[in-house]
């Protein structure tokens, strides 16, 4: 176990999560939990989105959402799971009635084949440009013909249409849209009854009115983390939601030694170019070691014991999550994934 700690403000996510899906209204809001809730803790994270009225979950893989079913999450909340592999038990995932994000004809078979008590509940994926799984448009009217033949034989529900985007330009979204919008019109033109759309997760979901339909995918945003490129929380009215700290375990010769290092997940990138916070004053990294980092205290008095907060709200003068993404040349998601599971995690 580390001496670090990782403090989860749920308050603040639930707040975040008010503040999006008033933004999102009248479309869904599905609280995505993939990668261990964004390294903020899978089960806690979940259960506060539900507790916070939430009725949908993305889990990214089954067996995470098979994980969510036997925490206690109700057959009330569906979960959404979208990475699929060649060799999927999709018996247990639709028994436990986990939606499933489909891209091929294949894996419709293996659906038919799994010998499942209830219908599986279907998301047939369009690849609209991102090239991120889904059927081609050459491919997308077999691949509806398949589902559609299932649903008529009680096998699946086909339930959904939906997509990722790239989020790159308003000029590339728009065309995403219009290619999604003509698979949507090709299903129905072969008999598919499509109870949802989706194809927006956070930032074309608060940007794009036009690309929000029934469901928007809410990840990053929901912890507080903007997409970096000097977009701060604050300007799309989101708090992060994540702290992390990491007591001061030896003073010497004016450096500190801190409890954390990469073997937590912390970047030796960040020597030299960030900052730690102490006591409410900021003390530069200097070095990162496999379990310790070491800042220059600069003629400064610490003590043992004290906590130096790497990163969080940014509300007591410490660096935020996006001062750590944009001085790694990452974005703030990829920093808070990176941290190991052997840190703490205290949710209040």
């Amino acid at each position: 176990m580390s001496d670090a700690r990782i403090l989860v403000d749920l308050a603040a996510y639930a707040r975040n999560l008010d503040t999006l899906r008033a933004r999102v209204a009248p479309a869904e809001l599905m609280a995505v939990v993939k990668a261990d809730g964004y390294g903020h803790g899978l089960l806690p994270i979940a259960r506060a989105a539900v507790a916070n009225g939430v009725t949908w979950l993305g889990s990214l893989d089954i067996a995470t959402g098979l994980e969510l079913r036997r925490a206690g999450i109700s057959q009330d909340v569906a979960i959404f799971a979208w990475l699929l592999g060649p060799w999927e038990d999709y018996r247990e995932a639709i028994e436990a009635r986990i939606d499933l994000g489909i891209s091929t004809t294949e894996q419709l078979d293996q659906i038919a084949d799994a010998g499942a008590a209830i219908p599986a509940r279907l998301h047939l994926k369009i690849d609209t440009g991102l090239h991120r799984n889904g059927a081609t448009e050459e491919e997308w009217p077999e691949l509806v013909r398949r589902a559609v033949e299932l649903d008529r034989g009680g096998v699946a529900e086909f339930h959904a249409v939906w997509t990722h985007i790239a989020e790159a330009s308003d000029e590339e979204d728009s065309a995403a849209i219009a290619r999604f919008d003509r698979a949507v019109a090709v299903a129905e033109s072969l008999g598919a009854s499509i109870r949802l759309r989706h194809l927006a997760a956070s930032a074309a979901g608060l940007a794009r009115s036009d690309a929000r339909f029934d469901l928007v995918r809410i990840g990053a945003f929901s912890y507080g983390i903007s997409p970096g490129g000097g977009i701060a929380p604050g300007e799309l009215d989101i708090v992060p939601v994540m702290t992390l700290a990491a007591p001061v375990l030896e003073v010497s010769d004016g450096l500190a030694e801190l409890g954390i290092g990469y073997a937590d997940g912390i970047s030796s990138a960040a020597a030299g170019v960030l900052d730690v916070t102490i006591g409410g004053r900021r003390y530069p990294i200097v070095s990162v070691g496999f379990d310790r980092i070491v800042v220059d205290l600069e003629g400064a008095q610490v003590e043992t014991g004290e906590d130096g907060i790497l990163f969080g709200p940014g509300t007591h003068g410490e660096a935020t999550l996006q001062e750590w993404g944009d001085a790694l040349g990452t974005i703030g998601e990829e920093v808070v994934t990176r941290l190991s599971g052997r840190i703490p995690r205290e949710h209040s």
